[in-house]
């Protein structure tokens, strides 16, 4: 019991490391499309350094797992939903509409993912994940929703449901990967993965825009924070508390990161707070408390 205790600790704290590192990564990638550098070649060069920076340390530290020939095929498809077609969505979705609408739709992937696993693996869905994933969406809602309303293109929101198609396809690929690989040995191989499905794309699309490029010490101290923080960091911490508690659980605390988000611009004087803003984090904080069904003693399901 007390070994089971440590494990959803450790899970939470993973989770935790997770939602700030994802958080933060907005800053930096916001910072470099506005120094002009190109969608597919940010993704690649964060891949590229996210995947070997993984790839060495686990070498070095003996904890690197062989990719077996049988299991490379659901690799392929995990790497596909996120991070090949999930940073498509949303990189290509954020051109079209505004972040508050984006992270509205966004906020959707915790819900769906609590109906995608149970029906895909069996089991039932439990009513807490839904009400507190639902609750933490409403939050999300609040705290993007302003005088103006959403404002959206058509693109943009089909970009946006291409994004969280990827990541519901992520998760249910991620709880079948993780029963037999370790959580850091499975990012390593999505980045792998990842880059060199980002290859061709970039050729295509960024490889005549790149001698444009204004290339300075800070966009390179960014990239470096994405690929090892962000690319390497934070996806290994979410696979990692996914194997400790559950990916139904850990995707609520996706919503989680928009906080961190606006924690980071406040404190960066980028944003200043406001009531709306305060009650849309408690909003999402009693729902992410609800779905990890820690206001009960007893879980509850339905099927």
């Amino acid at each position: 019991m007390m070994k089971q205790n440590k494990n959803i600790l450790i899970g939470y704290i993973a989770i935790c490391i997770y939602a700030c590192l994802s958080g933060i990564s907005f800053a930096w990638t916001k910072r470099l499309l506005v120094a002009g550098l190109p969608v597919f070649t940010l993704v690649l060069i964060r891949l590229i350094i996210g995947a070997f920076f993984l790839l060495i340390v686990l070498k070095l530290c003996g904890k690197l797992e062989r990719l077996k020939r049988k299991d490379l095929l659901w690799f392929i498809c995990l790497a596909m939903g996120e991070p090949v077609i999930y940073f498509i969505g949303e990189d290509f979705g954020m051109k079209y509409v505004d972040a508050s609408f984006a992270s509205v739709i966004i906020a959707m992937i915790p819900v769906l993912v609590a109906f995608a696993i149970p029906l895909v693996f069996g089991g039932k869905i439990k009513k807490s994940l839904v009400v507190g994933a639902g609750i933490s969406l409403v939050g999300i809602v609040v705290m993007s929703f302003n005088k103006n309303g959403f404002t959206f293109d058509v693109r943009g929101l089909l970009f946006l449901l291409l994004a969280l198609s990827a990541a519901i396809w992520f998760n249910v690929f991620l709880q079948k990967l993780l029963k037999t690989y370790g959580a850091f040995s499975v990012t390593a191989y999505i980045n792998l993965i990842g880059a060199i499905a980002y290859i061709p794309l970039f050729f295509i699309f960024d490889y005549s825009q790149i001698d444009k490029v204004q290339w300075t010490g800070q966009m390179i101290g960014d990239l470096i924070c994405l690929g090892v923080f962000c690319s390497a960091g934070s996806y290994g911490f979410y696979s990692f508390a996914a194997k400790k508690l559950s990916v139904e659980k850990v995707s609520v605390f996706n919503n989680v990161a928009p906080i961190i988000t606006i924690l980071a611009a406040v404190l960066m004087g980028m944003e200043l707070f406001t009531i709306r803003k305060t009650l849309g984090i408690l909003i999402v904080v009693l729902g992410v408390i609800i779905s990890q069904g820690l206001l009960k003693k007893r879980k509850t399901s339905f099927e």
